[in-house]
């Protein structure tokens, strides 16, 4: 599996945000990068991360999982 730290660094800002806008804004990168990240890295999981809406984005059950799994390494680095 090929890792890619910057792929879950978006995912985490995302998370935080629940918001691609607004993460957009923290990260320095447009919105569709962001989009397409977390599209490749949901193909990479083999799952789905995010469920968008019109006011932003919600954790799916997996996106809670994975999420936990990352946040207090994300929080080291």
């Amino acid at each position: 599996m090929n890792i890619n730290l910057e792929l879950y660094k978006i995912f985490y800002v995302v998370t935080k945000h629940l918001n691609i806008t607004n993460a957009s804004k923290e990260l320095m990168i447009s919105q569709p990068a962001i989009s397409k990240s977390i599209k490749t890295l949901e193909e990479q999981l083999g799952g789905t991360l995010f469920v968008r809406t019109k006011r932003g984005v919600i954790l799916t059950e997996e996106g809670k999982e994975f999420y936990n799994n990352i946040k207090e390494a994300m929080n080291y680095i």
